[in-house]
């Protein structure tokens, strides 16, 4: 049976602003720029380096690396990306452009490929390791909207908060998250999307004790096939059916 437990390391204790994890690492971007990954086996630190002046907003494992040569991905607040080794080392570096928004989640699209979702859509990057190509920007993601009373939308500035789509499979900075819907099949399992609320003012209905306390759940198809009640407002949704172990 899982438990709960503290991992045994200073390195991250306080201000974490993104955490994702893989098979052997877990990974941490913090408010001072700092990210570090241990060993989820252990909790051994593996490295734990400055690589930004801004604060961490979301970090990813490459899922198609070699063992003995483990990359990982940050990105900041300003919108830079960063790839980064084992060591602790930054490989390299690309950057958003300010109207695109703040980077949100880093999703694994192929070998040292990537997709940085925003608050304005997201961007394809390849080659992360050498040159780091920029590729297509897309605002999918990103039209989509919810209201103060539950309301969900699926289009941008028809309701009062900013909704983003991300991949369930991972980790998001999000505020709440509003709605999950499945996708097509992919290794026999359905996909499963979800939908963040990404204004921060949405915080003040949570601590006020008005915000949502459910999600909708929606089939391939979009259509609300039910509703999911919780005591509490939903914060974020991870699927580990695509996940390796």
């Amino acid at each position: 049976m899982s438990r709960l437990a503290r991992i045994p390391t200073q390195d991250f204790d306080r201000d974490v602003t993104a955490v994702a994890m893989d098979d052997r690492f877990i990974l941490v971007g913090q408010v001072d720029g700092k990210l570090s990954a241990v060993y989820h086996k252990n909790g051994v630190s593996v490295f734990s380096t400055k690589v930004s002046d801004s604060e961490i907003t979301a970090v990813c494992c490459e899922e198609q690396d070699e063992d003995d040569n483990p990359i990982f991905y940050a990105g900041d607040v300003e919108g830079n990306l960063y790839t980064v080794n084992k060591k602790g080392k930054v490989l390299k570096t690309a950057k958003l452009q300010a109207r695109k928004g703040k980077i949100h989640t880093i999703v694994n699209r192929n070998k040292y490929s990537i997709y940085a979702y925003s608050s304005g859509g997201s961007t394809s990057f390849s080659h992360a390791t050498t040159d780091f190509r920029k590729g297509n920007f897309s605002t999918a993601s990103a039209n989509y909207s919810f209201d103060g009373d539950g309301t969900f939308h699926k289009k941008k500035g028809a309701g009062d908060y900013n909704v983003i789509q991300y991949d369930a499979r991972t980790p998001t900075k999000a505020v709440a998250t509003c709605a999950i819907e499945f996708g097509t099949k992919v290794r026999n399992f359905e996909q499963v999307f979800a939908y963040a609320v990404i204004d921060e003012e949405y915080e003040n209905m949570i601590e006020e004790g008005t915000a949502e306390n459910s999600i909708q759940v929606l089939n391939a198809s979009s259509k609300k096939i039910r509703t999911l009640e919780f005591k509490s407002p939903v914060k974020q949704v991870m699927s580990c059916r695509h996940h390796q172990g």
